[in-house]
Parts: C-alpha cells; structure tokens; sequence
C-alpha cells in the first residue's frame, strides 16, 4: 500500500494549503496534517498479473531476436583494406579530388576510398518501448508480490528481530497458531510472481537490455506502429503499456518522476520533524509549491545548543551534516531515497530509506506513509547522527564504549575503537558524541 499512501500524503499537502516547511511542522502539531496517512484499500491486480505472465514468452522472444534496422553508412577507409565498391562509393569517391594521389608514371590512383559499411540499429521506437516496458514491470509486480507474501506466513516475518533472540527465548515468545491462516493460493500466487521476477532479472541483465540502456528511456503514450499492430510479439508488449497505464492510473495517479519528488518531500519533512522533536529549533523557514513537480531542500539548518544540523535533499538522496559548535567538529550522513524498485541500492550512503519493503538489517529500511511504525526509523537515523551519552572522559578515553576493547586510536579529538570500528568524540569530559557504531553481530562478521 506504499504507493497508495503516497498518493494521500500528496493529495494532503494539496489539499492543506501548506506551503512551508515551517507551516507544516505547526500543521502536524495542530493535527492538520500528518506524515501518517493510513490506506485500507487492497487492489485487485490478478488480471494485471496474469496478462504480465502471458506476456513474458513474447518479452524473452523480442530479446532473444529483436527488430532491429539495417543502417547503411559510407565511411573514408584507406584503398588496399577496402572491399569491392558500390557504385555510390565509386561517385563518391571520384568527387573528392584530396582523396587521389598522384604515381610517378602520372597516372592517378585514390589513396582512400568510400567504403559501404552495414550496422545493425537496435534505437528503434519499439525497442525503447520494450526495455522501459521492463522496468515497468519490475515496479508493477512489487506490490502484488508484497500482498502474496504477506498472506504467507514464516517466523522471522513475524517476529522481524529473531535474528537477535536464541532459540529458547524464541520458542518462549513463538505464537503457535501463527500458521493456521496461510493461504495455499496465496502461496501459489507467489510461486508465480518469484518466477516471474526471476525471469524478469534475466531479461535486465541481457545484452539486448543492455545495449538499449544507453538510449533514452520511452516516455510518454504508446502509439500503434505497423510493428505494434502485425508482429504477435511487440503486439502483446504494446498491450500490456497500455495495461500497465491504466491500472496505474486507478492505483496511483502519481507518475514516477512526480512519485520521486514526493517521497523526497515526505522524507525531507519526516528527518526535519525528528529533529523538532528531539529539540532542535528551525533557523529559517523554506518555502514549497506543488511537491509531486519538485521538491528539494537547500542549506536548511536546525539548531540546540550543541549542535547546528544542515540538511540538503533532492530526489536522489538526502545529506544531513552536523556540526559540534562547542569544538567545531563536524559528521556528514548520506540517504539514498530509493523510490524506483527497479534500481539498486547504493553503496556510497550511510542509509537507504526505500517506498518499498527491504531485508531486515542494518542500512536499508522501509519508510512509508502508511506504516506509522517505519516512521521510528527515521527518528532513530537522526538519532544516530546526534547521538550523545553521559560518560567520563578519562575511563572512555582508554576504553570503548561500546564492544570495551582497550585498542583505542585518539587522532585530532576523534576516538577510533581497533576492534568494533566505533568513533566518538568528547565534547567535554563527561559527554561523548558517539559519530559510528556498529552492532555486535556487525563486528563479528
């Protein structure tokens, strides 16, 4: 319901008249507006599914021999590694005089010649529609594939943080009549659906996918071409655009780029009231219009008495930097905001805050409007960003505070554990700013 509820969320600051980041921090304390919009609906997507399914053979087929265009180029190569001429190559040739060289005997002789050369051209209005449709379809199968799952129950789904608990205390907390709702075809559902984006991962990792993603993507319609309408395999492919559009339009009205923008608005607003409620203060306000067009954060600053917070935001990623103003050391924390299931997760941020469901661990995590629980997450990454604890400086100085080794780096007010990788810097003798940790199954990986 992730798309759904986003949907709501933009349709709340639409209606709200909320133009502020400041007006919508008073909103939400007035309970004008929320991060939380719940949604109940549950699409039907069997008939969306099916015709995906059916589609797959004639998707493999395209990539395994796909339309491609003979393009026709005369290109200057030198006489002796040229093969017989065309007559074009021939007239072509005689008409460029610094192309001929002159022999001693004074005859003349052309020392380069117009040679024809074939190349196959895959760039083609139905093949760019074909690669975008597969990314399409990535992002389609996500939410029934959730909805599948969901109906089939398993131990670490229900309790999400059994990887921290031991057999014993497991057993103890187990319910034992979790299993009795499963729905066979439920299960049967997400047979097909994994199958499905298996094959689909196939496809994307294929050289006719490749060679199609260094074109631009297709947006826009899907218009009937003579291939659309008499090739069997992009006939079904055209249908199911046009498929996809429409159940796209009842489910969520948002497109992707719009999707991006508001998930980045949602986002933005969720960090900054984290930080409001752990008692920063907002130094200037920030003005939005319409957040499903754009939406990005600039230079925008919060405040306590430690610390002065700088955030900035785009679609792309979210960046908070923090500054000590009592020793004048700063951190920098990096977001991803992954709202296209269709790409991967970065490896060069700190955190990936993704529209849609992840595994449990330590980086990547779900945060939507209709989840209030994954709302805590982001309270807990600005946490993790301004993370102080009482401790004394002449004990933790010596010894880390989180695993207790003793192989303690002081290097320009920074304390580097040799063991568990944990940073952390005093501000005075009794408070530590602790800037990196990580949890014990980390370290002893």
């Amino acid at each position: 319901m992730s798309l759904l509820s986003l949907e709501k969320f933009n349709k709340q600051m639409s209606d709200s008249g909320v133009k502020s980041v400041r007006q919508f921090i008073d909103g939400e304390k007035q309970g004008l507006v929320s991060l939380y919009q719940p949604v109940s609906q549950r699409p039907d997507i069997h008939t969306l599914v099916e015709k995906i399914y059916e589609t797959l053979p004639h998707i493999a087929e395209i990539v395994r021999s796909p339309y491609i265009v003979l393009k026709t180029e005369y290109n200057l190569r030198r006489t002796e590694r040229s093969g017989a001429l065309t007559p074009q190559g021939i007239q072509m040739t005689v008409k460029q005089p610094k192309l001929w060289k002159q022999k001693e005997d004074k005859s003349f002789y052309p020392e380069y010649v117009y040679a024809k050369t074939n190349e196959d051209e895959y760039n083609t209005y139905e093949n760019r529609l074909v690669r975008t449709l597969m990314d399409k379809i990535v992002r389609a199968l996500e939410l029934p594939s959730e909805n599948a799952k969901s109906g089939v129950t398993n131990i670490y789904q229900a309790y999400f943080q059994s990887s921290a608990l031991n057999k014993l205390d497991l057993l103890k907390l187990l319910d034992t009549s979790l299993f009795k709702d499963t729905n066979a075809q439920m299960f049967d559902e997400y047979k097909k659906l994994f199958y499905m984006r298996g094959k689909f991962s196939q496809l994307r990792n294929s050289d006719f996918y490749k060679i199609m993603s260094a074109f631009p993507q297709f947006t826009g319609s899907a218009e009937a071409t003579n291939l659309f309408i008499h090739n069997k395999h992009y006939n079904a492919c055209f249908k199911l655009w046009k498929l996809i559009d429409e159940y796209n339009a009842g489910l969520n009205s948002l497109s992707l780029a719009q999707r991006r923008n508001v998930y980045c608005a949602f986002i933005s607003l969720a960090v900054i009231d984290s930080y409001v409620r752990l008692g920063f203060s907002m130094e200037k306000d920030q003005t939005f219009d319409n957040i499903a067009l754009s939406f990005g954060l600039k230079n925008f600053v919060l405040y306590n008495d430690l610390f002065r917070v700088t955030i900035n935001s785009d679609v792309d990623q979210l960046s908070i930097l923090v500054q000590c103003r009592k020793i004048k050391i700063q951190q920098a924390t990096l977001l991803q905001l992954h709202s296209d299931v269709s790409q991967p997760f970065r490896q060069d941020c700190q955190f990936v805050v993704s529209l849609f469901k992840t595994d449990y661990g330590n980086k990547a995590t779900c945060v939507v409007p209709s989840n209030k629980n994954s709302l805590t997450d982001i309270m807990s990454i600005v946490k993790c960003t301004v993370f102080v604890l009482q401790a004394d400086k002449q004990v933790y100085s010596r010894m880390c505070l989180v695993c207790g080794s003793t192989a303690m780096d002081d290097k320009d007010y920074f304390y580097t554990c040799q063991d568990c990788g944990a940073v952390y810097v005093f501000v005075d003798d009794g408070t530590v700013w602790l800037n990196k940790f990580n949890t014990q199954s980390e370290t002893e990986k």
